[in-house]
């Protein structure tokens, strides 16, 4: 064998030797590293990450030194965990819960909104089903949004759109939602943005005399339904099909309603 050692083998000697006296671990441990590059295997972010982190969080310190800002490696763990090392080994290391900042993985957007939402309140996989930690389309560098099933609409399967909506979601009834990142709904005057007369949708509305009322006259639903009554149900059963409480429960306190009529300040009792 030639006592002459080329380059190459001996920057690979010498990277094995750092590592080993930096008390890294070694190359053939392959739980982490791969024998080859002396790097984490292929799939440590998506995969091996998390759980070895949370196993030993104490083994991440020989490489990214006792900070973790970096030691031999050179890599900060702060370059990935945005929100702080404190919490490295749960979501919120890298999204708020519900995500508050102005960038991602920390975009706000209508993540607030949402998360007020009883059924979907830091329920990340509502919208993100299959995308959690340990996941393969987890820190793919894309927004993988696949919407769970109870949130189709009657008239087809809930999808993210390229331009930032959603379409043929329950809780819209089936209507396309504004852009996530800049849209916004309020949900005390823009009845309409969801709920559609005479359609298929589950929240579709047409009983009595809705017809006369809404297309005839052109009454906004808030001239007959509070608003303020309306918020203590509203939002309870997105999840089902189920109607959230009789919708007499809503009615503007100037309205009588009992058995079947009503009796507003515009006329008198009628048969609803």
């Amino acid at each position: 064998m030639s006592p002459i050692i080329s380059m190459s083998r001996l920057s690979l000697l010498l990277s094995v030797v750092v590592l080993l006296a930096a008390g890294c671990g070694t190359p053939s441990d392959q739980s982490a590293f791969d024998a080859d590059t002396n790097k984490h295997i292929a799939d440590w972010i998506p995969v091996k990450h998390a759980p070895l982190a949370q196993a030993d969080t104490a083994s991440c310190k020989e490489c990214h030194g006792e900070d973790l800002r970096g030691g031999i490696s050179g890599v900060s763990c702060s370059s990935c965990h945005l929100n702080g090392i404190s919490s490295l080994t749960g979501c919120t290391s890298c999204h708020g819960k519900p995500p508050t900042g102005t960038v991602a993985p920390n975009r706000r957007a209508a993540h607030a909104v949402h998360n007020a939402l009883p059924q979907v309140a830091n329920v990340c996989d509502t919208c993100h089903s299959g995308a959690g930690t340990g996941t393969q389309n987890h820190v793919n560098s894309v927004i993988d949004v696949m919407i769970l099933s109870a949130y189709n609409a009657k008239s087809g399967a809930a999808v993210r759109n390229a331009d930032g909506t959603c379409s043929s979601v329950s809780c819209h009834g089936g209507q396309t939602a504004p852009a996530w990142v800049a849209g916004t709904i309020d949900a005390n005057t823009q009845c309409t943005s969801c709920h559609a007369f005479g359609s298929t949708e589950y929240n579709s509305y047409f009983s009595g005399q809705h017809d006369v009322h809404v297309n005839t006259f052109r009454f906004s639903c808030t001239r007959c339904h509070d608003t303020t009554k309306l918020a203590a149900s509203h939002f309870v059963s997105l999840n089902t099909t189920t109607m959230e409480g009789p919708a007499s429960a809503t009615l503007d306190s100037s309205l009588k309603y009992a058995g079947g009529s009503c009796t507003p300040l515009c006329h008198g009792p009628l048969r609803w």
